[in-house]
């Protein structure tokens, strides 16, 4: 997101800056989808329950946006093609706690999902990624592996063939909104460690091998160690 902030700035001062009319160009065409439709996915990116609603509305953009700027947009669709997680059997129904969806396309997915019949085991591995055109719906991407999440929660089924708006009146439905609520669908935190990890490897050496046995040591000192307490050191 730094980045985009930069990039947004530097078009912001474009005339004192004194770019040439080939970057003015390419600023402008980047700053468009940053500000159209990057930054309000990014705003959302944290939210599970959305996830699915906001990729497919993201791909569904993007073809959209071909008339406009088809290279742009081109590139973003081959690199959602490799990120559709969102979009899979498995994780679809996350979209029944979101607040992306009207009641209509809830209901549409819920009774997908209570009419598709399921499957005695699920598959193992990485999951399929679905096909997607402009005319797809949540509700498409509903199938036999779609059970997955109220199967391991062991949650009951009957809420929903009811009323959307009777949903949270149901203990399974809220048993299932917790689940998904926290759910985290960004590594964030993992790209935070890694970083601080590297940070810390490179101000003690900057030789490969010193830097793997230092991380090997770190490693080996947390697993003797529990936390960092006087009395944990004591012993």
């Amino acid at each position: 997101m730094a980045r985009n902030l930069y990039s947004m700035k530097m078009f912001m001062f474009i005339e004192q800056l004194e770019y040439d009319e080939e970057t003015v160009v390419k600023l402008e065409r980047l700053n468009l989808f940053l500000g159209l439709f990057y930054t309000p996915m990014w705003m959302s990116s944290t939210l599970a329950a959305d996830a699915p609603a906001n990729d497919l509305q993201f791909m569904k953009d993007m073809m959209k946006f071909k008339r406009t700027d088809p290279e742009i947009a081109q590139a973003v669709l081959q690199k959602l093609e490799n990120h559709k997680w969102y979009l899979t059997q498995e994780v679809v129904p996350f979209a029944l706690f979101g607040s992306r969806l009207s009641d209509k396309e809830k209901q549409d997915i819920a009774a997908k999902l209570h009419a598709t019949e399921k499957p005695d085991s699920f598959r193992r591995g990485k999951p399929m990624f679905p096909q997607v055109t402009a005319k797809t719906t949540l509700a498409d991407l509903v199938g036999p592996e779609s059970h997955l999440l109220l199967d391991t929660l062991g949650i009951e089924y009957d809420w929903l063939l009811q009323p959307v708006a009777t949903w949270p009146r149901s203990d399974d439905y809220s048993k299932a909104l917790e689940y998904v609520s926290n759910v985290k669908v960004v590594n964030d935190i993992a790209e935070r460690g890694v970083k601080m990890m590297t940070d810390f490897a490179n101000i003690i050496t900057t030789d490969s091998q010193q830097k793997q046995y230092l991380l090997q040591t770190v490693e080996y000192n947390r697993e003797r160690f529990d936390s960092f307490k006087k009395q944990t050191l004591k012993k």
